[in-house]
């Protein structure tokens, strides 16, 4: 006897089913749809009428999945500016109590007075590590801006909102125009797949407003192997530009591509150790930056480089034809401040670990 025959017989032999095949088949799919938001509430953390929204645009809408945001705040549980900031302050008190004390002396005092600010907000006041050798700097002239509120880490560096007028990462700007080509044909190549409805790879930031999603090379400091595998020479690249924030939980580097009808709501970063630097890929008209105030409109193969703990946004006006305009595009990639010195760089990099 054939496999179709054992079927058809073990089929002919079971009891005729109490509800028709088509209820059957309903109350079967609804049971398994309730087990997924179910297990996606549980996963995500977020209330059971955000987990079935997250659900249906993942299975009707070809957009990339949620991830944590830029914007003023976000769900996902592994975002470290909205969500895992504890975590991280934790790290930095822990990391710094296991140096020696002539370790901790030698670093420059502005790091020092960075790491007590964070030890205030989570030690008691019985436990301060050694509090009294850093707080004469606190008597000198701060660098830093009124209006710069950066919501996790901070030094005193000098503060500018746009720093495009100074003479601060040459060769990597040159690099980023001079493979302009190169990184806008790769952008294109992942993005027509994303219209096709392959969001691999992709994720899409929380906002209140239209659609952001972000194709992620360095993801809070951590390298995407397989989006740098799809965008080979952009990820080289990339990590080629000396000043690139990398192995640092506040570097990131990704393609940024924001809907018409879209506002990124103001907001500040976690920290003035980073510059920010957009490279516009593809500019339509009626899109800007807007930082301290100031407004920045982009432009294709033209870089802009801004201090993101300055309060910051980005606006994609409505379109008369939203469903046919082209959405704006641009790399993003996260620079060190240009005064932090190389021995500065060493502990951070110690503290501020992925």
């Amino acid at each position: 006897m054939g496999i179709r025959e054992c079927c058809s017989a073990f089929l002919g032999g079971l009891p005729d089913p109490a509800l028709p095949l088509m209820p059957s088949m309903a109350l079967g799919v609804i049971f398994a749809a309730l087990i997924l938001v179910i297990f996606y509430k549980k996963e995500n953390k977020v209330p059971l009428k955000i987990a079935v929204l997250e659900i249906l645009r993942k299975v009707f809408y070809l957009f990339p999945t949620p991830d944590h945001s830029e914007s003023q705040s976000c769900r996902n549980s592994s975002c470290v500016r909205c969500c895992k900031y504890k975590e991280l302050e934790q790290q930095i008190v822990e990391k710094w109590r296991a140096l020696d004390s002539e370790t901790q002396e030698s670093i420059s005092l502005r790091v020092r007075d960075a790491v007590q600010t964070v030890v205030r907000r989570l030690v008691p006041s019985t436990e301060k590590l050694g509090e009294d050798r850093t707080r004469t700097s606190q008597k000198e002239k701060s660098l830093r801006s009124a209006f710069q509120k950066p919501t996790i880490f901070s030094v005193d560096l000098p503060a500018n909102s746009y720093w495009n007028e100074f003479d601060v990462y040459g060769m990597e700007l040159r690099l980023l125009k001079l493979n302009f080509s190169i990184i806008l044909k790769e952008f294109e190549s992942v993005f027509e797949a994303l219209k096709g409805g392959d969001n691999w790879g992709w994720k899409l930031n929380d906002i209140p407003r239209g659609h952001w999603c972000i194709f992620p090379f360095i993801d809070q400091g951590v390298v995407n192997e397989s989006n740098c595998k799809r965008c080979p020479n952009t990820s080289i690249m990339i990590g080629s530009l000396p000043s690139v924030m990398q192995n640092c939980v506040f570097g990131n580097a990704c393609f940024s591509v924001l809907y018409p009808d879209s506002h990124i709501e103001p907001h500040y970063g976690p920290t003035n150790l980073r510059l920010r630097c957009h490279l516009g890929l593809k500019i339509p008209g009626d899109c800007w930056l807007e930082v301290n105030g100031t407004q920045h409109k982009w432009k294709p193969e033209e870089t802009v480089v801004f201090d993101d703990s300055f309060e910051h946004s980005a606006t994609f006006s409505e379109q008369s034809s939203a469903a046919q305009a082209s959405p704006r595009a641009v790399l993003i990639i996260d620079f060190w401040h240009p005064d932090v010195t190389k021995d500065e760089k060493k502990i951070l990099l110690d503290l501020l670990s992925p």
